[in-house]
């Protein structure tokens, strides 16, 4: 079984998507009261309801990110 080799720069993109999403399911109540958009989910929704989006976007953003730093996922790669 040959083992493909995963390119480093999509492994990069993948990790350090992962790890931003996890900052910002750390600091979410910051981001709720402190940015335009966080005001707005809380306006639009509510704390709570907000709060549950917020996360969920930020853990979907982890999945994709953890993806595709282990390959599942690839990005587009054009011809040279």
């Amino acid at each position: 079984m040959m083992i493909a080799k995963i390119p480093t720069d999509q492994i990069l993109m993948g990790v350090t998507t992962a790890l931003l999403c996890v900052c910002g399911i750390w600091n979410y109540r910051w981001l709720l009261v402190n940015t335009r958009k966080g005001e707005w989910l809380v306006n639009r929704f509510g704390q709570q309801k907000a709060m549950w989006l917020l996360c969920s976007l930020f853990l979907v953003g982890v999945l994709f990110g953890l993806l595709l730093a282990i390959d599942i996922i690839r990005p587009i790669q054009w011809k040279e």
